[in-house]
């Protein structure tokens, strides 16, 4: 996916604001859509074929929360990665954006080159795992990097895409344990010091799709995929 061929959709009822993303990621060389209207911007990602959303939290008519909710429901969006924006700093409403399956949170008020920042990392990202030829195939738990599918007892099961990247980096590293430190560093980028229960949501969130017994914590220190 190069940054040209990147589709990005921009739900923001604030035009302001929303003019201001819009007109930055086009100098980004990105191709832009917006919508100021939770419903209306729902459907139209969802009929797209978007690479990336930036979604707000805050809309009048349906939340950011609802909105992530249904789309991670839909098999043309499960995968779909997403940022959060919104003006509300508690932990809370990270830890819960992140269970919903967001790839990234950003506070307002926020610089643009944060943004594009972030923005360009998560894409890079998301390439990555596409272009991922690898196959796990355990009899139980399968997981197709060539089409981004995970199957558990040969039902498929929808990871966002931070989800998918964790899991990813868990079986590949198996049986050794690895650090939340190292998964931060690794998947999110982030220092050790920085939101260390946004591992801990994604863990849960994987436990429930693939099994809970399939991801072993290891008190104190990170987490061990069980073949």
């Amino acid at each position: 996916m190069s940054r040209s061929a990147a589709r990005i959709a921009v739900i923001e009822d604030d035009s302001d604001l929303s003019f201001t993303i819009r007109l930055n990621l086009e100098r980004e060389g990105y191709a832009v859509s917006t919508w100021g209207n939770g419903h209306e911007g729902l459907l139209g990602v969802q009929q797209g074929g978007f690479d990336f959303l930036v979604l707000d939290l805050n809309l009048p008519d349906l939340d950011g929360f609802t909105i992530c909710r249904e789309l991670r429901r839909g098999s043309a969006t499960a995968s779909l990665p997403i940022l959060m924006l919104t003006a509300r700093a508690s932990e809370q409403d990270r830890i819960m954006g992140l269970e919903l399956g967001a790839d990234d949170y950003l506070t307002k008020p926020f610089s643009v080159r944060e943004l594009l920042a972030r923005v360009a990392a998560i894409l890079r990202r998301a390439k990555g795992a596409e272009n991922d030829a690898a196959v796990y195939d355990d009899g139980k738990l399968r997981i197709d990097g060539r089409t981004l599918r995970v199957y558990v007892d040969g039902e498929e099961v929808r990871l966002a895409k931070k989800e998918l990247e964790l899991l990813w980096m868990l079986v590949r590293n198996r049986p050794a344990v690895v650090s939340r430190d190292r998964i931060l560093a690794e998947v999110w980028q982030m220092a050790d010091d920085v939101e260390t229960r946004t591992v801990d949501a994604h863990i849960r969130n994987l436990r429930k799709k693939i099994g809970k017994d399939r991801i072993r914590t290891v008190i104190g220190y990170g987490y061990r995929f069980e073949a």
